[in-house]
């Protein structure tokens, strides 16, 4: 499982664990967890599924090179929601599909063009 122990790693840190609250959460001696990032010891698959519980993440994520598009396509949309959170907008009835079906085609394609457009002129005021 080459290149799981440095997933393991950036996970555990990007949620502000030690490694020895991870072996503690798994149920295993201090060290391990460490074991497991150092890729010196290999976890079973019940403590993999521990794992990615505790991550929220897929166990396909875990073991393969690249997250699955249906995954990092739901990843985005949470970052996207918690950007309009963090601007105020709590109310998600931009996600609600019953409010794009009552728009027609041209109305979907004036919005996409308005938020590309919107987009372009953000970048340029970073530029």
């Amino acid at each position: 499982m080459e290149g799981l122990g440095l997933k393991l790693e950036n996970l555990r840190e990007k949620a502000g664990y030690t490694q020895k609250q991870m072996s503690y959460k798994l149920g295993y001696s201090e060290n391990t967890f460490g074991k497991y990032e150092r890729e010196n010891m290999n976890p079973s698959l019940e403590t993999l599924v521990k794992i990615a519980d505790i991550f929220q993440v897929s166990l396909d994520y875990l073991l393969r090179d690249e997250e699955p598009t249906l995954v990092k396509d739901c990843r985005s949309m949470q970052e996207i929601l918690n950007l309009l959170e963090k601007a105020g907008l709590k109310k998600q009835t931009l996600l609600n599909v019953n409010n794009w079906s009552l728009l027609s085609n041209e109305d979907l394609k004036e919005l996409y063009d308005q938020f590309n457009w919107k987009v372009e002129q953000a970048a340029k005021k970073e530029d």
